[in-house]
């Protein structure tokens, strides 16, 4: 990883009953949570029985920048289980290694037995894998990528999808799209061409609506000055085109940021690679 001093590093494969100390490049005290867990469990019985494989694998942050971050871990349990109720860490991790690819909680449709291995079975199975990656971690703000995979046993591919969150660690805040963006229609131009500028791409090789103007999605994210925005499979392109992930690409002359964007944009160009 980058943009962190790195101590907790000797704590990397110790269990999430105990946060690793760390600190950041500028200083300031952090606490992480590692962790990296698989459950295999078998669904059902005789011919109907059916395999669940479900893995999350998390930096997950309990600290930053010498603050709590109650909000961003709130996210982070709501981005896993997609339930409001579920706010603390610990449930939001079980909830999700114990359901099914289609988020119903294993006993729900009968019995079930969570297995070692799953080397004796003949059958397909399906599968889960969540992970949370923290990007950079600036003076301010800190970017995580969160990325989800299922696999439906027998299918011909697995999906997957991309998501960030960019946090401010002052304000314990998500930041959001409209929080930067002065006026979204600015930036609307400017998407096309910057897909053609970084995958070659036209108007005939992407979905878009009959009227030929592209959404603005809601992933997106900062990284060495550039606005990224993330389409997810299928949103705008093929699956063998996979998501798109373009910086955009503007005339010096246009002034598209709030000024909080600016501080964000700002960072992310003062912050070395990883």
């Amino acid at each position: 990883m980058k943009k962190i001093t790195l101590i907790f590093i000797a704590f990397a494969l110790m269990i999430w009953a105990t946060p690793a100390l760390a600190q950041s490049s500028y200083g300031q005290p952090c606490q992480f949570y590692h962790i990296d867990k698989t459950v295999k469990a078998k669904l059902g019985s005789g011919e109907d029985a059916q395999y669940q494989q479900n893995t999350i694998k998390a930096l997950w942050p309990v600290m930053l920048n010498g603050k709590e971050c109650s909000k961003l871990q709130e996210a982070f349990c709501k981005w896993l289980t997609d339930k409001d109720d579920i706010k603390q860490m610990d449930r939001a991790i079980e909830y999700t290694l114990h359901t099914d690819i289609e988020n119903i909680p294993f006993g729900d449709n009968g019995p079930y037995l969570i297995l070692d291995s799953f080397d004796d079975i003949e059958s397909a199975y399906s599968s889960t894998t969540n992970t949370i990656e923290l990007k950079t971690l600036g003076k301010r703000f800190a970017l995580f990528h969160l990325f989800s995979y299922m696999y439906y046993a027998g299918g011909a591919h697995g999906m997957y999808v991309h998501n960030y969150i960019t946090y401010d660690t002052q304000l314990d805040k998500i930041v959001t799209l409209e929080d930067i963006l002065i006026d979204p229609e600015l930036i609307r131009p400017h998407i096309l061409e910057s897909i053609k500028l970084k995958y070659d791409y036209t108007e005939e090789d992407l979905f878009l609506p009959d009227d030929g103007i592209i959404k603005i999605p809601s992933e997106w994210y900062f990284e060495e000055g550039f606005l990224h925005l993330v389409y997810q499979v299928y949103e705008i392109a093929s699956f063998a085109q996979g998501d798109i992930d373009v910086p955009l690409f503007y005339p010096n002359d246009i002034d598209y940021l709030t000024p909080y964007g600016q501080q964000l944009l700002e960072e992310s160009q003062a912050e070395a690679i990883w």
